[in-house]
């Protein structure tokens, strides 16, 4: 018996079970029986720019791994670098350099999956062009384990960066931020709490001196930072539309950071209140009936977005 037809053993086909990754993110209820994904990694594919392992796997010691090689994922382990990859999707939570690098439903090549029965399914493939029918990988992103417990990933890798560095513009409004976005190619992050802005860059040192000085031939002087702003105090976060972003900066009345060109906002405040429409929810109670129809996995996790 395979690692993954022994996870699946263990979950079972009756009674109620938490996944649990590291708890860094979730912690799950005190009541629940709990079963943890396999670990390790099974292969890397410096050349092919691929890597396969088990869900339980901690993001820092995949990190370690591929940067021997010079490469990285992309799982928004920036803000969560002791976590689980399993964690990691399950929670679909992106970083603050999402706008450079991407979601991280992007990274996911293939996911081996159990369900609510039982079952054991596969989604994608290690190469795109070996993928086709319902996407399945992407389906996993976010869901918090309500739909299937991740066993395995093919997660795609990209190399290192050969630089990063995070500029501060001062006395930025709403005009001048959305001037500054517009000036710059391919940021990794534009961040903007309504009067200061920080850029971060990555790349070749030279091109990143290159774009340093078209934003000072653009009046935007912008002086060296060790880091973004500290996201780590401002405990709320919810989506905009991007185009919307200025406004709802220039609305808050607490502290406030935005992601221009993403859409999120981080605060201290209590998020708005989202009402999801009908047909969401059909589609939501659908898709569970089909892979839990016993509501058997993660109960409770998500607040409920999926019922």
């Amino acid at each position: 018996m395979n690692r993954i037809d022994e996870f699946a053993a263990r979950i079972g086909t009756t009674g109620e079970v938490w996944i649990r990754g590291a708890g860094s993110r979730v912690e799950p209820p005190g009541n629940l029986r709990t079963v943890e994904a396999p670990t390790g990694i099974s292969s890397f594919e410096p050349d092919e720019m691929t890597v396969t392992c088990g869900a339980g796997t901690r993001l820092s010691d995949l990190d370690d791994v591929l940067a021997e090689r010079g490469q990285y994922v992309n799982l928004g382990q920036l803000r969560h670098p002791h976590g689980t990859v399993g964690g990691a999707l399950a929670t679909g939570w992106n970083d603050h350099l999402r706008l450079g690098r991407g979601p991280v439903r992007d990274s996911v090549l293939e996911v081996h999956v159990v369900t609510g029965r039982g079952d054991v399914v596969k989604g994608g493939g290690p190469t795109v062009k070996n993928v086709s029918g319902f996407d399945l990988c992407r389906l996993m992103v976010g869901s918090h384990g309500r739909l299937g417990a991740i066993a395995e990933v093919t997660l795609r890798t990209r190399p290192l960066p050969r630089a990063t560095r995070w500029l501060s513009v001062d006395d930025v409004d709403g005009s001048r931020i959305t001037d500054l976005f517009a000036h710059l190619y391919r940021p990794s992050a534009v961040l903007w709490n309504g009067f200061v802005g920080w850029v971060c860059l990555e790349g070749h040192p030279s091109d990143i001196e290159a774009a340093r000085t078209e934003m000072r031939d653009h009046g935007f002087a912008n002086q060296e930072s060790m880091s973004g702003p500290d996201l780590d105090t401002l405990p709320c976060r919810w989506s905009v539309a991007p185009r919307a972003v200025v406004a709802h900066v220039e609305d808050r009345s607490g502290q406030v950071i935005a992601e221009v060109g993403v859409g999120v906002v981080h605060s201290d405040e209590v998020p708005p209140r989202r009402n999801t429409d009908a047909a969401t929810e059909a589609i939501h109670r659908r898709l569970t009936d089909s892979f839990d129809p016993e509501r058997r996995l993660n109960p409770g996790a998500g607040d409920g977005l999926i019922r």
